[in-house]
């Protein structure tokens, strides 16, 4: 599993650095489940990005199970965007100010229903996190995007692509355009 490091330069050649696994922060857990497709699509636009990523999971068990998407995303970024399709069904999230979520999110967990929450980790980076209960052989397709201005640095605009699977995937794919 590698990262994707897209640097801007003053002439807008952009240029990719591929990182080893031991040095990314993303995390999607697995148990009993197989994420089987992982695609990451980032746009830049000057020094705008918009990065899409979307997971394909499906569940393995003869039994209803617990399927988790978490990811982490640059702190000066900002979800746009996140929804799941299950059987044919998409299902939107809404984006809502911090204390807003917090309150909503803990009441939902209580109740024992799925949601998810954004949340800080360290000083570079923001935590995903939502789960769904998916019943035996079915599958899910979670998508979320989020956006950024990019930071100049040394005359290059640094865009860093966080992705750990902590399996293999079949079909895992980062595109920039």
């Amino acid at each position: 599993v590698f990262v994707c490091f897209i640097h801007q330069c003053r002439k807008n050649a952009l240029f990719l650095n591929w990182v080893s696994a031991a040095e990314l922060l993303s995390v999607f857990k697995q148990d009993d489940w197989d994420i089987y497709s992982f695609h990451i699509n980032s746009t830049v636009t000057g020094r705008y990005a918009t990065t899409v990523m979307t997971s394909r999971v499906v569940n393995r068990m003869t039994e209803s199970k617990e399927v988790e998407f978490h990811v982490q995303i640059p702190k000066n970024a900002f979800i746009s965007k996140f929804r799941m399709l299950i059987d044919g069904q998409m299902y939107d999230g809404i984006v809502k100010t911090k204390e807003q979520a917090q309150q909503q999110y803990t009441q939902a967990v209580s109740r024992g229903q799925s949601a998810g929450i954004v949340s800080s980790v360290g000083r570079t980076m923001e935590e995903f996190k939502t789960s769904v209960t998916l019943a035996a052989h079915k599958k899910v397709t979670f998508e979320l995007t989020y956006e950024e201005l990019l930071k100049r640095t040394h005359g290059k605009y640094e865009l860093q692509i966080h992705a750990r699977p902590m399996q293999p995937v079949k079909d895992f794919k980062v595109f920039r355009l």
